[in-house]
């Protein structure tokens, strides 16, 4: 029997935000993201709106920023344009060379600079003029979220979760911009339309980043950053995407977003457990190097050139060849190029798939000589199964006790199985419970399998 919608919805709001959580947790660890991580359902490349998250990070520091724009404001001093003036008279500071020129030549003139404060100085400008492209790109961006509605209810809730912390960032950064140009003398300046088109903006910014003048170079840098990232046609971008997935009418793919939630568990406990210094990540693998160590973790790849099944040699009674397809883990990790580990993850599934997925992780071992194979599974979402065997009964005993354990490792000398109930949860949760500690025995294999 298929859940309800609503359930369903509660069930893919908890999952994305435990994802959405995990990916945060990752990008701190400042990976080179070449590639957002994909999802092939029917043939389709659904493309996960991660660029939104890295946007809410740059979001997130602009908000920042304005309260440098605040101090900015009220730092008069700041706020001056130096002017030269030539009279019988000093009327500033004296500018020593050019006065000393002036009477080399015969004039009894003084050159002195002359500061006052001004409206019109380029910073005063570029402030105006940021804020206002700032406040334009929000309401562009709150209009564009709020109107999207997407066929398909798994990437309708993924998209609310990856746009809900920018959203709530730039409804705080557009009150308070309202309130600077408000509140402040940044109402009497006036800014050409044109300067608050990228070209014009970052024409602004180089120049305030050539006077060098604090806060306002920092903010300029960011500026420049903010321009590059071009966050609504990213917005675009995913808005399209989601109408395509309506047109294909995929159903519920969510066992998808788990199946990369434990993607990105794996690649952080690696991470974390082999010291590493270096990640960079493309659409379908994680590449992380240490000093002693270079370890790749694939998702939903097949192993190239590692299937013996694939690459043996195959007969029929005519003794003609046939091409038997490799096997395609969910996760595969290489450690120095050797496949060490193959895991598979199964979200909503009943206890006889998931007796036979213990079987299907064995047969990758075996396919790929990998010394480790892992069942990931969520605890919540295992169904009973209506027709019962004895093997289903012993399987469903042995689950329920995984699921007390938080997981199971089965072990001798040269291979280990490895099942763990994973549920996907808010990661402080995560790092306390007792799944969390079998994963680390499981990375901990990883390193001990290498020395």
């Amino acid at each position: 029997m298929e859940p309800s919608e609503e359930y369903s919805r509660e069930d893919i709001r908890k999952l994305t935000a435990a994802l959405t959580e995990l990916y945060y947790i990752i990008l701190s660890l400042n990976p080179i993201v070449h590639e957002n991580t994909r999802i092939l359902a029917k043939g389709f490349e659904i493309k996960l709106p991660l660029d939104l998250i890295r946007t809410t990070l740059l979001v997130r520091k602009l908000a920042e920023i304005l309260k440098e724009i605040w101090k900015a404001i009220y730092m008069p001093s700041r706020m001056l344009i130096e002017e030269l003036r030539i009279s019988n008279t000093v009327e500033g500071r004296i500018d020593v060379p050019l006065t000393s020129r002036l009477i080399g030549q015969g004039q009894l003139l003084i050159a002195s600079r002359k500061r006052r404060l001004s409206l019109e100085a380029i910073e005063n400008i570029f402030l105006k003029a940021f804020l206002k492209r700032l406040e334009k790109d929000a309401e562009k961006f709150l209009d564009s979220v709020g109107n999207v509605r997407c066929g398909d209810i798994v990437y309708e809730e993924v998209f609310k979760a990856f746009t809900e912390n920018v959203r709530e960032k730039l409804l705080t950064i557009r009150k308070n911009i309202r309130e600077l140009e408000k509140k402040t003398f940044l109402k009497h300046i006036d800014v050409r339309e044109n300067l608050v088109e990228d070209r014009g903006l970052e024409r602004l910014a180089w120049k305030v980043l050539e006077r060098n003048m604090y806060p306002y170079n920092s903010i300029a840098r960011w500026t420049l950053k903010y321009v590059k990232t071009n966050m609504l046609a990213l917005l675009t971008k995913y808005i399209k995407g989601a109408k395509e997935i309506s047109d294909l009418k995929l159903g519920l793919w969510d066992y998808k977003l788990y199946e990369v939630y434990t993607y990105y568990v794996v690649t952080y406990l690696v991470a974390k457990t082999f010291n590493i210094q270096s990640i960079v990540m493309w659409k379908d693998e994680v590449l992380l190097s240490s000093r002693k160590v270079e370890v790749k973790i694939s998702y939903d790849k097949t192993p190239e050139c590692k299937s013996w099944i694939a690459h043996g040699k195959h007969y029929v009674l005519n003794h003609d060849k046939i091409k038997v397809p490799p096997g395609r883990p969910d996760i595969t990790v290489y450690i120095n190029e050797q496949v060490s580990s193959v895991c598979d993850a199964k979200y909503r599934v009943s206890t006889k798939e998931l007796s036979e997925s213990r079987f299907k992780v064995l047969g990758y071992m075996h396919e790929y000589s990998a010394p480790i194979g892992v069942l990931f599974f969520d605890p919540n979402h295992v169904k009973n199964s209506s027709s019962i065997d004895k093997e289903v009964e012993e399987t469903i005993e042995f689950i329920n006790k995984a699921v007390n354990y938080g997981g199971i490792i089965v072990e001798d000398e040269n291979k280990a199985l490895h099942i763990i109930a994973l549920e996907p949860k808010p990661f402080a949760k995560l790092r306390e419970s007792r799944e969390y500690r079998v994963l680390e025995k499981t990375v901990e294999k990883l390193i001990t399998k290498e020395a």
